[in-house]
């Protein structure tokens, strides 16, 4: 393996991540990364014919020509293989164009390919697989917008669902994208993606207080505000906001569950013992 070949498969899967983006990774990638492979071999094939040749290669701006030559090779290859693409906006299943459901999860497919989804629809550029805006006119490209609103519907149907199935709780208005909401036996979850670590401090902070707002309250032997407690018909109801970012600094994840705090939701301290002194003695 020559010097230019190492280097270009290399640089292979971030050239194919940036070229075809990640909703039709597992069509593209594969074959993408093949033709790649092939070109990268080409590539240093004809470098080894003259010595002239292997020097050029050396050279920053002959790496930075071949990256450049390789890069426009697989948007145009990924592009082209898009054309007979669609992809569910549900789970992201690749499927081919003459299909209208998905395959995997049955969610009905958009009208366009991949490929027609990244042509502008004010001046009709084709742009990358996988672009959210035109290079040309800046304009927003029909993928994109469909990805926001199958976002936006899966974001409204977990609401809800927490509006249906957990009732006792404050339904999150807190802001953030990419909702989910898990619910077992013992506990329920929620989480939301926020843009960084200091917007879901903010967000963690705005719901304890909805919390507040709706009744909910510190309680027990170790009152805190991390842990909100509510009584309804009897029946203690607790929402952890402690440990909301234990998993991942941007995606706050609140624990709901049917439990008391340590000592009893209505814990009274107990009134301290007097001490024994010697005016106790001759009261006897």
């Amino acid at each position: 393996m020559g010097f230019l070949d190492r280097a270009i498969k290399n640089g292979i899967s971030k050239g194919v991540s940036d070229a075809i983006g990640k909703a039709v990774k597992q069509v593209v990638e594969p074959r993408a990364t093949e033709y790649a492979n092939n070109v990268a071999k080409q590539f240093d094939e004809a470098t080894q014919q003259t010595q002239e040749a292997q020097q050029a290669v050396k050279s920053t701006s002959g790496m930075e020509g071949a990256f450049a030559n390789l890069q426009r090779s697989m948007e145009n290859y990924a592009t082209e293989m898009s054309k007979n693409v669609k992809v569910c906006p549900k789970c992201e299943t690749a499927t081919t164009s003459d299909k209208t459901f998905c395959p995997n999860c049955g969610e009905k497919l958009p009208e366009e390919t991949l490929a027609e989804g990244a042509v502008c629809p004010s001046c009709g550029k084709q742009n990358t697989i996988g672009t959210k805006f035109c290079q040309d006119c800046g304009a927003k490209l029909p993928f994109a917008i469909a990805e926001d609103k199958a976002a936006a519907e899966n974001d409204a149907a977990v609401l809800a669902k927490w509006a249906e199935t957990m009732p006792q709780y404050p339904v999150w208005n807190c802001g953030g994208k990419d909702f989910d909401l898990e619910i077992n036996d013992e506990y329920q979850r929620f989480s939301a993606r926020m843009e960084n670590n200091s917007s879901a401090l903010n967000a963690i902070d705005q719901y304890r207080e909805l919390l507040l707002q709706n009744g909910f309250r510190q309680a027990g032997e170790y009152p805190c505000k991390e842990h909100l407690y509510k009584k309804i018909d009897g029946v203690c109801y607790h929402v952890d906001t402690e440990h909301c970012l234990d998993g991942d600094d941007d995606f706050p994840s609140f624990a709901f569950e049917a439990a008391e705090p340590t000592g009893g939701f209505d814990y009274v301290k107990p009134e301290p013992q007097k001490g024994f002194g010697l005016k106790d003695i001759f009261k006897f």
